[in-house]
């Protein structure tokens, strides 16, 4: 069911090592799927974007997070841990589990925020990071040393080798995790759901279209009973399903908070997203062409929530609330935090900044679910735009 490469004219641009690396797969195992690129570009061990030592993340970088807007975020994010924490029974320590810990601000702040929140608690709690890459492990450590928490703080490289000590008890963290997860690009054909490949053409990268590399794919939309119409692309986060589970399987009680930008599936897969969702960025510019720049820029999708909370229903973890990050910093006090700032000064517009509903106030989602325990109203779900019904569980 070839249909033939479609040269896009794209760009060569990018580390010549990781591209000849990626030449080389093709040729000797033939076209590739975008996910398997992608996981190519981004987590390389030698040239990947996010391995590679560099400034990618803050306002020098590719693109900046909630955290290096201010470390207000991660404060707030504090006071809802401690909330949680009341709530589970003291038996055992209490584990803040985060993936993917960027440059370690929101750890710092957290921290921070449990140190004032909750000082005669604060040596129960535990912080573990998960984090692959090497270079970031070492601006993490660089930057918590210099804050005097290094050593409130242990780095595992993967989910399993923290579960490897045994179940966890407390809280699961990710702040644009899944977006950066390996996806497959999918169209609608006429014959039905085809996937998107990279292919070689005299040595240039030229896209592809072809049967579906695992029946995986049409189970994902059948599971959500969408059916994409003809033409339409979309990106299928195969990797974010995996990785719910083995939280769900790897939490023995405690809860799991998702900030993410992103949208139920309804919306992701509207009939006006006829492009799909996938964003590249470069020294906070955006494009849509992730062959350019390979190995130096951020490649992306916005994650699907519905499908996050379906499966995380199916590993144990029930859906506890779902809102944007607007509603959940408002809930969690941000406007008393902020009451006594000029409301033209510096920081106070940056406050505004993780507030804003046309970008990271209303884009970002937060998503929380729980396991083996019946949890009483969360703070920060107090403002709940979204339901349950809109996440299908």
């Amino acid at each position: 069911m070839e249909r033939g490469g479609r040269d896009r004219g794209m760009s060569k641009e990018g580390r010549p090592s990781l591209i000849q690396k990626i030449r080389e797969e093709i040729r000797q195992k033939g076209r590739m799927t975008f996910a398997r690129f992608m996981e190519t570009a981004l987590y390389d061990p030698v040239d990947g974007y996010y391995i590679a030592a560099g400034d990618r993340i803050g306002l020098g970088g590719d693109y900046y997070t909630s955290p290096d807007v201010h470390p207000l975020f991660g404060r707030l994010l504090a006071k809802q841990i401690i909330q949680i924490e009341t709530i589970l029974p003291r038996r055992r320590p209490f584990t803040i589990l985060e993936m993917g810990a960027g440059k370690g601000l929101l750890c710092r702040d957290i921290l921070a925020g449990l140190k004032a929140h909750a000082p005669d608690d604060f040596k129960r709690f535990r912080y573990s990071v998960i984090e692959r890459s090497p270079a970031m492990v070492a601006k993490q450590k660089e930057l918590l040393s210099s804050s005097g928490l290094a050593e409130s703080v242990r780095w595992f490289s993967g989910l399993g080798e923290a579960a490897a000590e045994g179940p966890l008890f407390g809280c699961v963290l990710s702040n644009e995790f899944v977006d950066a997860l390996p996806v497959h690009r999918v169209v609608g054909t006429k014959k039905g759901l085809c996937e998107i490949y990279l292919d070689l053409n005299d040595d240039r990268f030229v896209e592809s279209v072809n049967e579906a590399s695992t029946p995986e794919l049409a189970a994902y939309f059948d599971g959500l009973k969408i059916h994409l119409a003809e033409g339409l692309r979309a990106e299928v986060n195969l990797e974010a399903a995996r990785w719910i589970r083995e939280v769900g399987q790897a939490l023995d009680q405690g809860f799991m908070i998702t900030i993410d930008y992103g949208h139920p599936a309804s919306e992701l897969f509207a009939p006006h997203r006829k492009s799909g969702s996938l964003l590249c960025y470069y020294r906070h510019t955006v494009n849509e062409d992730p062959y350019s720049r390979v190995g130096e820029q951020d490649i992306t999708a916005h994650v699907d929530f519905t499908r996050l909370a379906q499966t995380g229903a199916e590993a144990g973890l029930s859906v506890t609330g779902f809102t944007n990050q607007l509603n959940f910093l408002m809930s969690l006090g941000i406007a008393q935090e902020t009451e006594r700032l000029d409301p033209e000064s510096p920081e106070m517009l940056s406050v505004k900044r993780l507030l804003a509903r046309e970008s990271m106030g209303g884009v970002f989602k937060v998503l929380i679910q729980h396991k083996g325990v019946t949890p009483p109203p969360l703070e920060g779900l107090t403002l709940r735009p979204y339901f349950k019904n809109v996440l299908m569980v």
